[in-house]
């Protein structure tokens, strides 16, 4: 059986795949594989998305009947701008070029790797950063404007 070098530098057998070549947190964190970075941002829009449907739920929930159940009609405004705002901004745009562009057009091309692997980690841990610099602005402001931000 012949030993296959990986970007670590750590000698793989030709059964492992990318799930379990290498284990740790570090091993994922500092990856050069497309497929983890994929599967990276996989998992952070689909948190995205629990999220936003989490707040869907308790929008829902207090339009069960007319009256107000948990929320002021502010904190409902509030509430209805940050699911809209998450679902457009952290899962709808991500979600295709990000998580299944790593994962998957690669593999459709052949291509052992995508060009610039460590600029593709870059953009995931930038898109973390944006997306906790957004959530963070969004919820200590408690901005009220619906999901299309009208004035």
């Amino acid at each position: 059986m012949s030993a296959v070098a990986s970007h670590a530098g750590a000698v793989q057998s030709p059964e492992t795949n990318y799930l379990i070549a290498t284990r740790g947190f570090l091993s994922w964190a500092l990856t050069l594989d497309h497929k983890r970075i994929g599967v990276m941002y996989l998992i952070a829009v689909m948190s995205s998305f629990f999220v936003g449907g989490v707040l869907a739920l308790a929008i829902r929930a207090e339009l069960w009947t007319p009256d107000t159940h948990f929320m002021s009609n502010k904190v409902y405004n509030q509430v209805f701008t940050l699911h809209g705002a998450i679902m457009v901004f952290l899962f709808i745009i991500p979600s295709i070029p990000a998580a299944l562009g790593n994962f998957l057009v690669p593999v459709m091309l052949g291509a052992k790797d995508v060009a610039f692997p460590r600029l593709n980690l870059g953009s995931f841990y930038l898109w973390v950063t944006g997306a906790i610099f957004f959530l963070s602005s969004l919820l200590l402001t408690g901005l009220d404007t619906g999901w299309t931000f009208y004035t």
